[in-house]
């Protein structure tokens, strides 16, 4: 397209990538407020490559951005977005296949995403070759629950990173990418990691945060899967009883993992759910 530029990331100040992904999804159902440092964070836990991400320009104007994690033959973009008066005139889909060529000849074989449920992007990448591959459902609860607290003792990393690999290859478990095992590695000082015991048996795993509304979690597991909704409801009332506070989530749960059934099985309730969408 004339006037059209497409430029790799890495050659682009993060301040103006932040600021145009921030400005561009300002109106999102729950949009992005990246900083400097959240951005750099996931760049690190979510594998993102700015050698591999691109930015768009129309006639030296900033419209778009297609911002990609790699990690062959595994790819997602983890940000995609054009400004509103660019839509529909065919710089998404230029943008789009640019950087689909790109991921091709990384030796990319599959490329995944996450879309709104219903939202009208989801359209545009179906017409771009992409499927839906299942639901990612974001999950609260605000009230006191009721279970048998567990005990948290400091984990190292690579202990839990090792038991969700394990989980993983046996088939217990189908996560997603951002709660995929080398991401919970890469996350290493940004979330609590924690070994959860009754009395002194260790029973699973949690990795976990605070911010001003309460608690969230990233991912959680148990020893026994057997005993996985139990283990969940247990780990929720554990966090609340310690930080006195009600407010508890878990985001982007996908619909065949065992921690969406231990989460509806807690009483948590879905707020938002999103598609993964997939193109091989």
């Amino acid at each position: 397209m004339i006037g059209t530029e497409f430029k790799k990331l890495s050659n682009v100040p993060l301040t103006k990538i932040v600021d145009l992904v921030n400005s561009i999804f300002k109106d999102y159902v729950i949009p992005i407020k990246w900083n400097i440092l959240s951005f750099e964070l996931d760049m690190k836990e979510n594998s993102i490559s700015l050698d591999d991400s691109y930015l768009l320009r129309v006639e030296g104007e900033d419209v778009g951005f297609c911002i990609n994690a790699l990690r062959p033959p595994y790819a997602r973009i983890d940000a995609f977005g054009i400004k509103r008066s660019y839509r529909r005139k065919g710089f998404g889909d230029a943008l789009l296949n640019y950087s689909l060529d790109s991921l091709k000849w990384n030796g990319v074989k599959e490329i995944s995403l996450e879309v709104a449920e219903h939202d009208d992007a989801a359209i545009f990448y179906e017409k771009n070759g992409f499927r839906i591959e299942r639901a990612l459902i974001s999950y609260y609860v605000d009230k006191k629950i009721d279970a048998e607290p567990l005990n948290f003792e400091e984990a190292a990393i690579d202990e839990i990173y090792n038991e969700a690999v394990i989980n993983q290859k046996e088939k217990l478990r189908f996560p997603n990418w951002q709660r995929e095992p080398l991401t919970l590695k890469l996350s290493e000082g940004r979330y609590n990691k924690n070994f959860l015991k009754k009395g002194n048996k260790e029973i699973g795993y949690v990795v976990w945060g605070t911010n001003p509304e309460g608690a969230y979690i990233i991912d959680a597991a148990p020893k026994d899967f057997k005993d996985y909704n139990s283990f969940f409801k247990s780990l929720i009332a554990s966090i609340q009883n310690s930080l006195s506070i009600e407010k508890t989530i878990v985001m982007n749960v996908p619909e065949n993992d065992s921690l969406n059934k231990a989460a509806i099985a807690a009483g948590m309730k879905p707020f938002f759910k999103q598609w993964e969408m997939l193109r091989v």
